[in-house]
């Protein structure tokens, strides 16, 4: 396994063949012009997804540097305490040269004063022999003196390469660090611009949905209120027609009525009240439906009903299910305006029924009264109140 040092070696080496700027060059992707045809909303997002590319290459590299700087950092800090110690045994190499100095001086003055020659020149009476003894040995102190002396120096002078040396080192790599700290200033400043540009492009697709939700959403109330004039327009012809089958209705009734009232010339609907109900019925085409509702001014299906047949005199339950038992039941052959026409097995809806296969009914929230065409594929049955 690779030492941590070989490992910070290995990666200075790696990001500093490259370079700062082939780190940034590398994570350049140019940003693609929009294509025949696209949208802006899908150009921008083709920008934003380069955009983010680009910055995540920049943030990749951004790391290996910052990483770098790391490994350089410790470096110094390994160059600057090699250059510290070597400066302290420096100087105190100096210092014991000095001192050594100091003591091969105080050494040599005490020797002359205590053996030297001031004392060899008064001695007249010693032996040959004993002064060629003090003699030599006062020689071969110094030759011992001048050896450490020159052993110390020459110490000292290879300390002093060394300081040289780790002197060299820690500006080197005092160089090195600051080349990395540059670097890196410019990988952050690069990832920086390019996360404004990310930002820039991710606002401007925010903007083109916001526009988008707004042209959607006036197209939609458009459609609404073109549909509102349509469904107008239609409700208006409806009543018109409505009002004219009333008329109708109520002319030919008045014309019944002034006729003998005889088998071969029955009340409309069977019995006196269904044109009375009938023609209530026509007067509330148009008023809104609203649930549990029995008039005078908005109806449920059973409501309706039973207010017209109200008219006539004949109550009636507000339920479908007492109103299919409030009357003769009548096969659809037999059908008259005036009857009540049920649907649905559970009987959940009752209408008016008004002639020539249509009835009157208050059909469900949101609509209105109306007329519809009573045969549906869920008819039940249909009942004559008041007989």
């Amino acid at each position: 396994m690779a030492s941590p040092r070989g490992l910070r070696t290995r990666l200075v080496s790696i990001v500093s063949s490259a370079g700062v700027a082939g780190v940034v060059a590398a994570s350049v992707v140019v940003l693609p012009a929009g294509s025949a045809g696209a949208t802006p909303a899908s150009d921008v997002q083709q920008q934003i997804a380069a955009a983010q590319h680009q910055l995540d290459a920049l943030n990749a590299h951004a790391e290996m540097v910052a990483e770098r700087y790391n490994a350089a950092r410790i470096d110094l800090a390994a160059a600057q305490q090699r250059y510290l110690t070597a400066s302290d045994r420096v100087k105190r190499a100096k210092d014991q040269v000095a001192a050594l100095r100091d003591r091969i001086g105080s050494f040599a003055a005490a020797a002359y004063r205590s053996h030297g020659l001031a004392e060899l020149e008064v001695i007249t009476d010693s032996s040959p022999q004993t002064f060629i003894g003090r003699a030599n040995a006062l020689d071969q102190i110094a030759r011992s003196q001048q050896q450490a002396l020159a052993q110390v120096s020459s110490a000292r002078h290879q300390l002093e390469d060394a300081q040289a040396d780790a002197d060299r080192a820690l500006g080197a790599q005092k160089a090195v660090t600051e080349k990395i700290a540059s670097d890196r200033q410019e990988i952050q400043s690069t990832v920086g611009r390019q996360r404004a540009l990310l930002s820039t492009l991710q606002a401007k697709e925010a903007e083109i949905e916001r526009q988008a939700r707004l042209a959607a959403e006036r197209a939609r109330k458009a459609a609404e209120r073109q549909a509102a004039l349509r469904e107008a327009a239609a409700a208006a012809a409806r009543a018109a027609a409505a009002a004219q089958q009333a008329q109708a209705f109520e002319d030919a009734s008045n014309s019944l009525a002034g006729q003998s009232d005889t088998p071969s010339s029955p009340a409309p609907g069977g019995s006196g009240g269904a044109s009375t109900a009938v023609r209530w019925a026509y007067k509330e085409l148009g008023k809104p439906y609203q649930w549990g509702a029995a008039g005078p001014d908005s109806f449920d299906c059973s409501g309706l009903t039973q207010y017209v047949w109200g008219k006539a005199g004949v109550y009636l339950d507000h339920y479908t299910g007492s109103q299919w038992n409030e009357g003769r039941h009548v096969s659809r052959s037999q059908l008259q305006p005036g009857d009540l026409v049920f649907f649905g097995s559970d009987l959940h809806h009752v209408g008016i029924y008004i002639g020539n296969g249509d009835m009157i009914e208050a059909p469900h929230t949101g609509a209105n009264v109306r007329i519809s065409p009573y045969y549906r594929s869920d008819y039940a049955g249909a009942v004559r109140p008041g007989t």
